[in-house]
């Protein structure tokens, strides 16, 4: 029960974050915020549509099997210490953001195999949010398998340490496609992610490559 707890969890902050970025697009007040009045997006309707709908199925789908089907390598239940979450987070999360930037980089950006998988995702020259949805099957898989591989790399973490690293992993992919550039705080960090990853998103050739933090980027020279 704890288990779908968790991913139920996940979904509906999820959900609620795409449905309250959906409903501000409509706002007058919000318009002045976009990023660009227009998404520049190649792909139709139609095909965002069958393309939300078919990530959304590999997702739900990849999900549960792993984890019912491979839960004793990614999480326990018993009490720990509250810092051992905090590493445990911190150190997941690194992890899959150096790795992530490595895959996107080298393996969606270069390799001319994977390069096409990615360009369906760059569809969208100035994304949305509905567009963190437009992928590839492949690429959601291969993102997915990173997450649950890091998490497993460190043994397995604790099951609400999991919980708090798959909404931080689902937030992110989602805020990175905001579209939205507002500069007063609280949501002013949401701006600057956003913004970055638009610029990310204007060519194959651009920087910005990590997801979650910037030190990848920070470190092997490609901000943008």
């Amino acid at each position: 029960m704890k288990v779908l707890m968790v991913i139920l969890a996940s979904y509906a902050s999820a959900g609620l974050t795409i449905g309250l970025l959906l409903y501000a697009y409509r706002s007058k007040r919000a318009q002045e915020f976009l990023i660009s009045d227009d998404p520049h997006r190649s792909a139709t309707n139609r095909e965002l549509g069958w393309r939300v709908v078919l990530n959304s199925t590999v997702s739900i789908t990849l999900i549960f099997a792993v984890m019912y089907g491979l839960g004793d390598y990614l999480y326990y239940d018993h009490a720990i210490p509250a810092w051992r979450f905090v590493l445990e987070a911190v150190t997941v999360i690194l992890l899959y953001d150096f790795g992530y930037y490595f895959m996107h980089r080298y393996l969606f950006h270069e390799w001319k195999i994977l390069r096409g998988v990615h360009s369906v995702h760059h569809a969208a020259r100035n994304p949305r949010v509905i567009d963190s949805l437009l992928l590839h099957p492949i690429e959601t898989f291969m993102g997915l398998s990173l997450f649950f591989g890091s998490v497993a790399l460190v043994g397995g973490v604790h099951l609400y340490t999991l919980a708090v690293l798959f909404i931080t992993y689902t937030a992110f992919n989602i805020l990175n496609h905001a579209g939205v550039d507002i500069p007063h705080f609280p949501v002013k960090a949401l701006g600057i992610l956003a913004a970055k990853h638009d610029r990310h998103h204007h060519s194959m050739i651009s920087g910005n490559y990590a997801s979650i933090t910037p030190l990848p980027d920070i470190i092997f020279g490609t901000v943008e």
